[in-house]
């Protein structure tokens, strides 16, 4: 659903240094605004953040086994950390050296020994940033109805996630869902219940796909798109089949429904991702809406796959 701008006090700051005095010296600076987590070496700080991505990372430059440089670069690859402000730490900076930092992406660098003012407000500046620019993004990416992303989403961002699926040769899912009997439900209830209504049915829908980079996206007026990273036909299948009975099972009642309550019709159909980055989704939309149709003329209440 739609965010707020997040508090300092709900920021992570990944600390990456090899040398313990160090990592206890700028956990001890920051400790007091925001929450610290550290990391001995480059390839412990790749494998924190693709497992739960940090708000900002202070980096050291020089670490044995994968140097400042490396672990920037290898975070930039990987769509869910790719945006993370990354803060070098440097006991040298000079022009090669800075070159090189800005071009794997450095966000900002503060110098050894580090001063604890300046460390601190550049982190509140970086911090300040992105979390404002997460804001807008949740307005510009978001339904205003339903909270759920929206098509700009589908857009801009899910080329990002396809591109990383193929590069991991995954295959993505895409169930499409329709509320079925809407109309009915708004001529007999009126328009203001039938918002309530979408935003139970999209509250459900969201509530019952669980993964984090799943996305659950408002597709049209009572349709809703769930697109499934790394996930086969049989798994595509259990979460139609999970969205739809927890939408029977909620007892939304509905006069004109079948058996008197809201239920949804959906459509599912998988493809591998290297399939998409040229097309992108709409051919796995597609398939799916071709099983949702067939689910519509089968009674709804269902979930039924596209079978090539």
């Amino acid at each position: 659903m739609l965010s707020k701008i997040k508090p300092f006090s709900d920021c992570r700051v990944l600390i990456v240094d090899d040398e313990i005095t160090s990592r206890i010296l700028f956990e001890s600076i920051l400790e007091s605004f925001v929450t610290c987590q550290t990391a001995s070496s480059g390839r412990e700080a790749i494998q924190q953040c693709r497992q739960e991505v940090p708000d900002l990372v202070l980096l050291d430059m020089n670490m044995p086994d994968k140097n400042g440089l490396e672990v920037c670069q290898a975070l930039r690859v990987f769509p869910e950390t790719a945006s993370i402000p990354i803060i070098f730490v440097t006991a040298t900076m000079d022009v090669q050296v800075e070159n090189a930092c800005w071009e794997v992406g450095a966000s900002d660098f503060v110098m050894k020994p580090v001063n604890a003012s300046t460390l601190t407000h550049r982190i509140k500046t970086h911090l300040e940033n992105k979390t404002r620019t997460e804001f807008l993004e949740s307005m510009i990416y978001h339904d205003q109805l339903t909270g759920l992303y929206n098509r700009s989403y589908l857009a801009k961002e899910i080329p990002k996630t396809v591109k990383q699926v193929a590069r991991d040769k995954g295959s993505v899912g895409a169930i499409l869902i329709d509320i079925d009997r809407f109309k009915l439900f708004n001529d007999n209830y009126g328009h203001l219940e039938g918002d309530m209504c979408l935003q139970q049915v999209a509250s459900i829908v969201e509530n019952t796909v669980k993964r984090p980079k799943d996305a659950v996206i408002r597709f049209g007026g009572e349709e809703f798109l769930v697109l499934l990273p790394y996930v086969d036909e049989n798994g595509a299948r259990i979460v139609a089949e999970q969205i739809v009975s927890a939408v029977n099972n909620a007892n939304i009642i509905h006069e004109y429904g079948i058996d008197g309550i809201v239920t949804i019709s959906a459509g599912y159909a998988t493809k591998p991702a290297r399939d998409l980055i040229d097309s992108g989704v709409n051919p796995l939309i597609k398939n799916a809406d071709v099983a949702l149709f067939t689910a519509k003329e089968k009674g709804k209440n269902q979930a039924i796959g596209f079978f090539a």
